[in-house]
């Protein structure tokens, strides 16, 4: 590998192929205080602020929320990384959110580091993941890939046994997708409960291009979507933080190239 360039916060280019790496995280269950508050009330999604709960449905994530208090973004920049800055002051949750994402210097790598003050009254207990839309060399979804976790799953879903199967402990497809199909499966089991269990490698197989992705605190849940032009493993870890405490984690993207059979 020649090296590699950032190019936005959701892709870098490595070598004279393309591997998108998207940076996006959501916190699942980040509706903090919905099923307490009462319509008009106010409940914490965070990176996003506090919110008013307007009627007395369930909460919806597909749904738009009116924001009671934005809280205050910055954004500071450097020759290798752009640090995103969210603070909320609020009257029971308030929270100083940090997230950079960081190119290695001399090293295909990039790094997301978040920290997550609790500066409020009450306690933050959510769950939180990275999205993955992962793209390697313009590769279609399809039999190229193969996607490698230190563990031995299992999972049902859609398009799971017609597009794409789970082998010992890779994930492995059949064929490509046609424009309108997706795979979905939100129960992967196997986990192990073990640190090492977030650590997984997607690779192109045509190229040998790939990418492992790996974290420092434990892996709870897992889930695998993919769009006829995308793959998206979403690994998910817990948070829980009391008043006055700091959550911080990592997750490490090594882009790689391999030997492939019969390429000089």
């Amino acid at each position: 590998m020649r090296g590699y360039s950032f190019e936005t916060i959701f892709s870098i280019l490595i070598s004279s192929g393309f591997v998108g790496a998207n940076t996006v995280n959501s916190m699942l269950n980040s509706y903090i205080g919905y099923d307490q508050a009462e319509p008009g009330g106010k409940f914490l999604k965070i990176g996003v602020g506090v919110l008013q709960r307007s009627d007395d449905n369930p909460y919806n994530s597909f749904r738009l929320y009116d924001i009671n208090n934005p809280g205050e973004w910055k954004i500071k920049k450097k020759t290798r990384e752009v640090q995103f800055i969210h603070i909320l002051k609020d009257t029971d949750y308030s929270y100083k959110y940090i997230k950079t994402v960081k190119l290695i210097k001399g090293s295909p790598e990039m790094h997301l580091e978040h920290t997550l003050s609790n500066t409020g009254n009450k306690t933050i207990e959510t769950t939180v993941y990275n999205h993955n839309f992962l793209i390697i060399d313009q590769e279609l979804t399809g039999p190229n890939y193969k996607i490698t976790f230190p563990f031995e799953m299992s999972g049902k879903g859609q398009g799971i046994g017609e597009i794409a199967i789970f082998m010992g402990n890779q994930i492995q497809f059949l064929r490509e997708m046609s424009k309108s199909e997706r795979i979905y499966c939100g129960s992967i089991t196997g986990l192990r409960g073990t640190l090492n269990d977030y650590n997984f490698t997607v690779e192109n197989l045509r190229t040998g291009t790939g990418v492992r992705i790996s974290c420092d605190r434990p892996l709870i849940r897992l889930v695998f979507w993919c769009s006829p032009v995308t793959l998206y493993p979403e690994p998910y870890i817990n948070i829980k933080i009391e008043p006055g405490e700091s959550f911080r984690w990592i997750v490490f993207y090594q882009f790689y190239m391999s030997e492939v059979q019969g390429m000089e």
